[in-house]
């Protein structure tokens, strides 16, 4: 287990859990680590301003990311150690999908930060309708297997989402063949409506979908299409449903990088 930290398996509070602390870990692109470009690193600590990236290295050690094409790779920002998307077509391939079985409980997790609401952007996803993405302000979208079944999560209770604020996306589904989906916002220190705090969004909405999901892309639903704007800072994913415990301690170390 790769990064342990002194928090137990299970959450509970502890603010020192991580995400290899909680098992079935299967992706973790993580903030300012494992990130190169032609020949500078994050680990060297040399990456310079807009500098196109190359890669992200999976910390759990499955699927890195890359991508190939120098036109659609992300660029480095500097002043705040993100990875910055154009909103055209910037995304990282992984090296090998994310398998989520049919009837398999998970946890998707992205850190991303918009700079407009102007189009249908992808957080996560692969070919053919499977995908992550936030619609506009209000309208967050999830769609397993062949995409045919689409939850459709429209908060109407006046917490649109802002502009310019880090916000922690977290598709949960749990209840094994039942598969129960639930869609979690939370916000950063720059969030100015508090209420964004695990707000499990448009609550009112009980989606089902036990099928399977795969994803291929980060920041693409297929390879040049929602690709996002904004910047992203980590994509975590769990074969397992994390508890309301263990969203909370990843929310701490997340927010605490």
């Amino acid at each position: 287990m790769l990064g342990l930290g002194s928090g137990l398996t299970g959450g509970g509070g502890i603010t020192s859990l991580i995400p290899s602390d909680i098992s079935n870990l299967d992706l973790w692109l993580k903030f300012n680590t494992g990130i190169s470009g032609a020949s500078n690193t994050t680990a060297a600590g040399n990456m310079s301003d807009d500098e196109v990236i190359h890669s992200w290295t999976d910390q759990a050690g499955n699927h890195n990311a890359a991508q190939a094409t120098d036109s659609h790779r992300p660029n480095w920002e500097d002043a705040t150690t993100d990875i910055s998307f154009n909103g055209t077509d910037d995304h990282f391939d992984l090296a090998s999908n994310v398998e989520i079985n049919a009837n398999e409980d998970f946890t998707v997790m992205v850190r991303h930060k918009f700079t407009n609401f102007s189009s249908a952007y992808a957080l996560v996803g692969t070919a053919g309708g499977e995908v992550i993405k936030i619609n506009n302000s209000t309208d967050i979208v999830a769609k397993l297997n062949d995409g045919t079944v689409a939850a459709v999560w429209s908060e109407t209770g006046g917490l649109d989402l802002a502009t310019g604020v880090y916000y922690i996306f977290t598709l949960v589904r749990s209840g094994g063949s039942d598969g129960d989906l639930k869609m979690y916002v939370h916000g950063t220190g720059d969030d100015t409506n508090s209420t964004h705090s695990d707000k499990s969004w448009d609550d009112a909405h009980d989606y089902q979908d036990n099928d399977t999901f795969d994803i291929a892309n980060i920041g693409a639903s297929s390879d040049l299409s929602l690709n996002p704007i904004g910047f992203m800072r980590d994509v975590i994913v769990w074969k397992t449903a994390l508890s309301a415990s263990q969203r909370a301690d990843m929310y701490s170390y997340i927010n605490g990088q």
